[in-house]
């Protein structure tokens, strides 16, 4: 009896877990950004690390990523969409914008995901799914429209800007679910993203990066970097074991932890504060994120 309980409550307690990482990585690509370090630097770094670990993983279980032609395509187009337009976007913005609202922003993946499956006749619509993308439009709109009335647009065009992130994500989710190429695992898939986004990365690197800068000393940038890579393995494997234990519905619910999670990371470690209209939206936010949840069929992946 003791033991069923346990099994009841413990994928609700590694969804908590996923969430609050998930949150925290929004927190530390800030902190990375305001230390002054090159942020194609930063991004570099990340996608070294991470895929340095993948490659490890790959070789620890023996698996192979396939060198035909129609891997290696899918391999480029899902490591710009998953890792190198969402970090450059994020890495510019996160010096001008809180992490309350990187990760609010974030947070539309679901909602963009579906609007655009629906847009391509991918998905059923139904009234749920409907409601769910105005809501989340709805919210966004919440947060923009202080900005507009800014002489100087405030941190509009850093919003805007953010909003790639989400955008490349919902195209990446719907573009995965639809040419995903047979005889590719998902170890294998995850580890190809991020090798061959690292590999795409380093000529902008020598170009427009600063390899000069790279001390590797421990300042506050490192740490973040380190902290966001771990962050992102951790999450990566709940994130799976939680589909693979539970199914998808209760993984989905990742984002609405990840909302509160980025914006409490942001008030511990930056001291942010955000106006009525935030928190406002981020009440839609959720809304809308049920609205999406509760429909039976969403192609979502979680953000890289």
């Amino acid at each position: 009896m003791k033991n069923r309980g346990v099994r009841k409550i413990l994928p609700v307690v590694l969804l908590l877990v996923m969430g609050i990482l998930w949150g925290l990585q929004y927190a530390m690509i800030k902190l990375a950004a305001e230390s002054g370090y090159n942020e194609i630097n930063i991004i570099v770094l990340t996608l070294l690390m991470v895929s340095a670990f993948y490659l490890i993983l790959v070789k620890v279980r023996g698996l192979k990523i396939p060198p035909n032609k129609e891997t290696i395509v899918f391999l480029i187009i899902i490591a710009i969409l998953g890792y190198i337009l969402p970090l450059l976007a994020t890495v510019y913005a996160a010096e001008k914008v809180t992490a309350g609202i990187i990760s609010l922003v974030a947070c539309l993946t679901p909602i963009l995901t579906v609007l655009l499956a629906l847009i391509l006749r991918s998905e059923t619509v139904s009234r749920s799914r409907i409601a769910g993308i105005a809501l989340g439009a709805f919210s966004v709109t919440m947060v923009l429209l202080p900005e507009l009335r800014s002489p100087d647009l405030g941190m509009l065009p850093w919003i805007l800007l953010l909003l790639v992130a989400p955008l490349v994500f919902a195209v990446e989710n719907i573009y995965v679910s639809m040419k995903w190429p047979k005889g590719l695992g998902a170890v294998e898939m995850v580890a190809g993203e991020a090798i061959v986004a690292s590999v795409l990365m380093l000529p902008l690197f020598f170009v427009f990066g600063a390899p000069h800068e790279i001390k590797w000393q421990w300042t506050s940038a490192e740490i973040a970097i380190v902290v966001y890579v771990l962050a992102g393995i951790a999450e990566s494997f709940l994130y799976f074991h939680i589909i693979r234990t539970t199914g998808g519905v209760l993984v989905s619910f990742g984002s609405f932890v990840s909302l509160f999670a980025g914006i409490g990371w942001g008030i511990v470690i930056f001291s942010e504060s955000h106006p009525m209209t935030v928190w406002i939206a981020v009440i839609f936010l959720v809304v809308a994120l049920t609205c999406i949840a509760a429909s039976k069929q969403t192609y979502v992946r979680k953000e890289s």
